[in-house]
Order: structure tokens, then C-alpha cells, then sequence
């Protein structure tokens, strides 16, 4: 007899993120799935197996698990463990505009388990307790709960495979760096393919296969976080911030701002 299989949603009631001990009383789970949220499963001990879709990891501390929104997976622990878990919904990480809090995600995002060296753990696992801590608070926008998100997943990507960050199949994430560093954007595919030495036709294959968007539509996203972020968090004016994100006139930005976001610049501004 066949059962449906489970959805979770241990980010419910939450204000989208949730971060905590991993608890010793989970040892064997049964064959489920998240709703709308990745889950980063940071394990300083235990033993045992953990599956991921079609893949079975042994679990050897200290190391890093990562679930993506939809995978299937269940624990089979068999001593006590110990670590943390952080849950993030992808409307919490939106809310902030903050495009390197998404790359570094993406980041992380592109293993299923992350060995991580002993002599890092120490200073990973205070970031994952400070991350527990301030997440006590009760404010909606926590710029210090994002440096420390920032902060712990810049620590774990050191922790990547030299063949995994040097990988020529990582051209989304050599894009998504040339984004990141422009001081001003330019909302062209064809320049940012040239910037990094490829076609524009391979840039777009990249993004297609790494993140299911062609290379312009990130772009634009890129460009209206940070059209975002400068109006929400900075005192320039709309014409200000056109101008530095490479708009000719603040019709052209305004009718591109509320075609990606449904608002005006000055309505997002309005308290």
C-alpha cells in the first residue's frame, strides 16, 4: 500500500526564517518534503544516513546538509546529534533587496552536503548561535540577522571544493559576481557575455540551467533590488537613483520599476 508523501512546513507561524538547535530527539524521519522553504542542516555531531532525493549521505561531523524547496529526504541517525537548523523562506530573503544575501545562497545552494574542515567549525557554529540569538528579536527588518546570514554563508562557501569553485560550468556565478561589482549596471546581456569572455547565447544556457531564468531577466532583478534597497534605505532622490542605475529619465525608470514590481519609485518610498 502506497501512502502520500508528507509536506512540511516548519516555517509556519514564523516571520520567515527559523533558526535553532537540531534536535537530539530526531534520529528517523519518514520520506518527506518542505513547503516553500530551503532548509541548512549544520551537524557538529552524529552519525548515521541522511537521503536526499536518489542520494544517501553518511553523515561524518562536522557537515553541512543542504534541502531545497521540493526535494525529498529522511534522516536515519543513529547517535546523538547536534547542530543547527536554519529555515529560510524565499519571501524573507526578498523582503531585504539584498542581492548578495540571494547569490550567496544560490551559492551554497549548489551542494547537497558541505564537509566542512574542523578547524572552521568552531567559528561556523558561533555564527549559526549568534544567528539563533538575534533571531529572538522581534523586529520585521534586522539588518544585523542579515550581515550574520552573510557572514555564516560567506565562512561555508570557503568551505567549497577548489574543483567546484573553479568549475568552467560556474559562469552563472562568475555573472552573478560581475553584477554584484558593478558600480553602475548596465541592463545588456551581449556587454556582461563580453565582460566575462563568452557569447551571449552561452551566458543565457548558464542561467537557464543554474537558476531557470534567461541572463535579462536576472539582470533585472539585480537592477530592481537595488533600485529597492536605494529607496527604502538611502534619502537619494528618484532622479538620483535612475541616473546611477543607468535610466536616461525618470519616465523610462518609473514605467521599468512598476513594469517588475507593480509600484511606482515613489509608492515603494511612501510610509
Amino acid at each position: 500500500m502506497s501512502y502520500p508523501i508528507e509536506i512540511k512546513d516548519k516555517a509556519k507561524n514564523t516571520k520567515g526564517i527559523k533558526i535553532e538547535a537540531f534536535r537530539k530527539n530526531v534520529r528517523t524521519t519518514a520520506p518527506h518534503k518542505h513547503h516553500s522553504y530551503i532548509e541548512l542542516v549544520y551537524l557538529s555531531a552524529g552519525s548515521g544516513r541522511h537521503t536526499i532525493d536518489a542520494d544517501t549521505f553518511i553523515i561524518i561531523p562536522p557537515v553541512l546538509h543542504i534541502i531545497q524547496q521540493d526535494q525529498l529526504h529522511f534522516w536515519n541517525i543513529d547517535s546523538d546529534p547536534a547542530g543547527y537548523v536554519l529555515i529560510l523562506k524565499k519571501t524573507f530573503v526578498d523582503q531585504y533587496f539584498d542581492y548578495e544575501l540571494n547569490y550567496l545562497l544560490s551559492r551554497v545552494s549548489t551542494c547537497s552536503a558541505l564537509n566542512i574542515d574542523p578547524e572552521k567549525a568552531p567559528a561556523i557554529e558561533s555564527l549559526f548561535e549568534l544567528l539563533v540569538q538575534e533571531n529572538k528579536g522581534i523586529e520585521k527588518q534586522n539588518a544585523v540577522l542579515i550581515h550574520l546570514m552573510k557572514a555564516l554563508l560567506t565562512k561555508l562557501l570557503q568551505q567549497l571544493p577548489t574543483s567546484v569553485t573553479k568549475s568552467p560550468g560556474n559562469l552563472y556565478f562568475s555573472f552573478c559576481e560581475q553584477l554584484s561589482a558593478s558600480k553602475s549596471l548596465i541592463n545588456n546581456v551581449a556587454y556582461y557575455a563580453r565582460q566575462l569572455h563568452t557569447s551571449p547565447q552561452n551566458l543565457n544556457a548558464a542561467c537557464k540551467r543554474q537558476a531557470g531564468k534567461p541572463a535579462s531577466v536576472i539582470i533585472s532583478a539585480h537592477i530592481v533590488s537595488e533600485a529597492s534597497r536605494l529607496l527604502l534605505y538611502t534619502q537619494q532622490s528618484v532622479s538620483e537613483i535612475a541616473y546611477r542605475l543607468g535610466f536616461k529619465d525618470n519616465s523610462h525608470f518609473t514605467k521599468y520599476f512598476k513594469k517588475h514590481t507593480g509600484s511606482t519609485p515613489s509608492q515603494l518610498r511612501l510610509p
